[in-house]
């Protein structure tokens, strides 16, 4: 931990930040070329983990996690070691003890993770006890595809095509999304981490209507990405910032309480849903917020701005266009559940500290539950995070770099599930 916090198996923060180098550190290929499946009944991705010599154990896949860790009791002296771990899926039977990859000496944290005899993961309720994490570390050299609503996560060597080919396959590319880095003290000892948190410009309840003002067309918000937790968490001052945009939805005071399991602990909030959101692709040329970048896409989809228009485009000789990346819109029918938690909460706080000065301040965390409808690569060896649409619920809007482009983002537009 970080000088005893427990909230720091997910937010190291000594050692500021730092985004990816050529002295990324990666590991060799770990996986299998089938789908493992996995346990998402607890809203966390749970999957079997073997160690020689020791029972198997119940571990959590967590691309949000910096570390690799291994429960060793509540009493144990913390350490570091290199080992080897088997991931074991999930069997017909329910038990998680299916041998699918080997994570050749990977670096583990032996460290009791929460303050409880017995840790916890998972919605309130239907939480589950863990004794491991799988982190971000193990699987440097990978390419972790998640496919949340079939249960299901593929550990692939990387993934082949640049921007230019994975667009014509309908794919949204999320150029350098890895952020983060710093140094975790583990028993004395200083353990450094390589940013790989993933982190999203998201807008919430996104509106393109060109009718409508820019401040009525979304709230923006910075997410990361976690796959140890169902519903997304969301800071109160973003839900009020949501608010504001959309008066109608409840006060947070009137809304029902909830907890979520986080991997240090219990965490309470206020339930909500969120009819729906964009995830969007950063622009190297010329940023713009999330949910202008969704207003920019719908309307140059159509046509070149005109005069009289909110043009979103520079003025700078262009005609009225400017290329654009992708995005994906994400509308679950029962909309996007979002526990709302405290500004101070200390993961986001700690979350927080660890991405200044180089990012905007962290709103919230994506949980599964908000990636349900959708097929994600993380491919940490060319540094981006791949997304297509496997259901209704979502919708693809791939990279627009010219005008002919057009066709070929229509084309994956009408694709259908």
């Amino acid at each position: 931990m970080i000088r005893g916090a427990a909230h720091a198996l997910w937010v190291a923060v000594l050692g500021g930040c730092s985004l990816l180098t050529d002295s990324f550190v990666t590991n060799d290929f770990s996986g299998d070329p089938y789908p493992i499946q996995v346990d998402t009944t607890t809203g966390a991705v749970l999957i079997g983990v073997r160690e020689g010599g020791a029972d198997d154990r119940v571990g959590v896949l967590d691309a949000l996690s910096p570390i690799t860790l291994v429960d060793p009791g509540l009493d144990a002296t913390p350490l570091i070691e290199s080992k080897s771990l088997t991931l074991l899926g999930m069997r017909a039977t329910g038990t998680l003890d299916l041998p699918r990859a080997k994570l050749v000496d990977a670096k583990v944290v032996r460290l009791h993770p929460c303050d409880d005899i017995a840790c916890k993961i998972g919605t309130a309720g239907i939480e589950r006890r863990y004794e491991a994490i799988i982190g971000a570390d193990a699987l440097a050299g990978d390419a972790l595809r998640l496919r949340i609503g079939d249960a299901r996560v593929s550990i692939l060597a990387d993934v082949a095509g640049g921007e230019i080919e994975r667009g014509e396959q309908c794919d949204a590319v999320y150029s350098s999304p890895y952020r983060g880095g710093g140094t975790l003290v583990v028993a004395g000892t200083e353990l450094g981490f390589s940013g790989r948190r993933i982190t999203m410009p998201t807008c919430l309840g996104a509106n393109p209507d060109p009718a409508i003002p820019q401040s009525q067309r979304g709230t923006d918000a910075l997410m990361l990405i976690s796959t140890a937790i169902g519903p997304s968490l969301l800071g109160e001052s973003a839900y009020a910032r949501y608010r504001i945009v959309n008066p109608t939805m409840p006060d947070l005071a009137t809304l029902p309480a909830g907890t979520v399991f986080l991997a240090s602990g219990p965490v309470d909030g206020k339930l909500a849903s969120i009819p729906n959101i964009a995830l969007v692709a950063r622009s190297g040329s010329t940023p713009r917020a999330p949910c202008r970048h969704v207003y920019a896409h719908h309307l140059l989809l159509e046509r070149n701005c005109v005069v009289g228009d909110d043009c979103p485009c520079e003025d700078d000789g262009s005609g009225g266009f400017c290329a654009l990346p992708a995005f994906v819109e994400l509308a679950p029918q029962a909309g996007v559940p979002m526990l709302v938690v405290p500004d101070d909460n200390p993961t986001l706080q700690a979350l927080r500290a660890e991405l200044r000065p180089n990012q905007a301040e962290v709103d919230g965390i994506l949980g599964t539950s908000a990636l349900g409808a959708v097929e994600m690569d993380v491919d940490y060896p060319h540094d981006r995070v791949l997304a297509r649409c496997t259901t209704a619920d979502c919708t693809m809007r791939v990279a627009l770099p010219d005008t002919e482009d057009r066709a070929r983002v229509q084309r994956c537009l009408d694709v259908k599930f």
